[in-house]
């Protein structure tokens, strides 16, 4: 969805959060949870269209820590 198309109906309608200030919400809600303490927020892709949705990490230093604390799936 980051290329302005939604893979799920292919509507060219997408609306991107991520420019939003502020990530995390009530209870981090626009995050998850990457270890005891700590929460990695996400940029959101709605497709106006079908309303299919699509989150990425929002900062790379959270992917890494990601990729260090999660088990990769084969």
């Amino acid at each position: 969805m980051k290329n302005g198309i939604c893979p799920n109906c292919q509507g060219k309608e997408i609306y991107s959060g991520a420019g939003v200030k502020r990530k995390s919400g009530m209870h981090n809600s626009n995050c998850i949870p990457v270890s005891l303490f700590r929460a990695a927020a996400l940029d959101n892709f709605v497709c106006g269209q079908c309303g299919y949705v699509q989150s990425f990490i929002a900062k790379e230093k959270d992917l890494a820590v990601i990729k260090n604390k999660w088990p990769l799936v084969f």
